[in-house]
């Protein structure tokens, strides 16, 4: 700790993962001061810059492996900055969404083809955790509104989803038996990958069916009700299928262990309830 390194920072969130699987007293405002510390100490090395270098033409001063542990440090300082803040209701987040470089790695001579897939299929996670943080800034600016959550600012984010879906390559992509049985995974991160996925989904719209009336003529509440209910329903079935192909360890790979897994459960479980009671 007593300069800024790259490989600090990796052993500082390789122990905040740890923690997940350990939580002791004062887990939460400890990983919060500890993502604190990563983001300073990030911007000590510039990471925060390192995007904007690329895109104006100048070397960053490392070598490609360097480079390419830059782009992913930073990347992972942001999806943990989002989730250890936002629980906690914290809007203060350090790690700007425009210094991240999002682009879909292409293979590059001297690196190794795993490592070049670990890379892409991390920018595609980060993508998602993109959209969850767009929503974090937009309730922010939003939350003191009367019925912030039907927004236009809010409702405009809708589509986001989508998108990120509709970009994500085929060996990425999962298939769900029309059975309703749980779907085959070739890794339990592409399983993870997708729970976040229709987590934030279940996050984007169910704000929206709070504010609106079940009642109502024009048919939104259960337009938003499905598809918060569908969204459960495929969660509800990755995590089954994480679970029966890689075991207990397989669900505390999430970022976020298992505290992760519990939130998901608990969501689902709500609009199951919910579901029941307006049949």
């Amino acid at each position: 700790m007593d300069v800024p390194r790259l490989s600090t920072l990796q052993a500082l969130l390789i122990i905040l993962k740890a923690r997940e699987a350990a939580p002791k007293r004062g887990y939460y405002y400890r990983s919060w001061m500890t993502i604190v510390q990563c983001v300073q100490m990030a911007k000590d090395l510039a990471l925060d810059e390192h995007y904007e270098e690329h895109k104006a033409g100048k070397p960053c001063g490392s070598d490609l492996a360097d480079c390419i542990t830059k782009t992913r440090i930073w990347q992972t300082i942001f999806v943990c900055e989002l989730m250890v803040g936002s629980p906690q209701g914290r809007t203060d987040l350090g790690v700007q969404m425009d210094s991240l470089d999002l682009s879909v790695p292409r293979p590059v001579p001297g690196i190794e083809d795993s490592e070049y897939h670990i890379t892409r299929n991390f920018t595609y996670f980060t993508r998602v955790v993109r959209n969850v943080r767009r929503m974090n800034n937009v309730y922010s600016k939003i939350k003191n509104r009367k019925d912030w959550g039907i927004d236009p600012d809010f409702v405009q984010l809708n589509p986001s989803f989508d998108t990120w879906m509709n970009d994500l390559p085929g060996d990425l992509q999962v298939t769900f038996p029309s059975d309703g049985s749980p779907p085959w995974l070739p890794s339990h991160y592409i399983g993870n990958l997708h729970s976040y996925y229709y987590l934030g989904i279940i996050m984007l719209h169910r704000p929206q069916l709070t504010f609106m009336e079940p009642t109502g003529a024009d048919g939104g509440w259960k337009h938003h009700m499905m598809i918060c209910y569908s969204s459960a329903k495929s969660l509800c079935r990755l995590q089954e299928a994480i679970l029966q192909s890689f075991g207990l360890t397989g669900l505390l790979s999430m970022q976020r262990g298992i505290n992760f897994t519990i939130y998901c459960i608990l969501t689902c479980t709500v609009l199951h309830l919910v579901r029941i009671d307006v049949s």
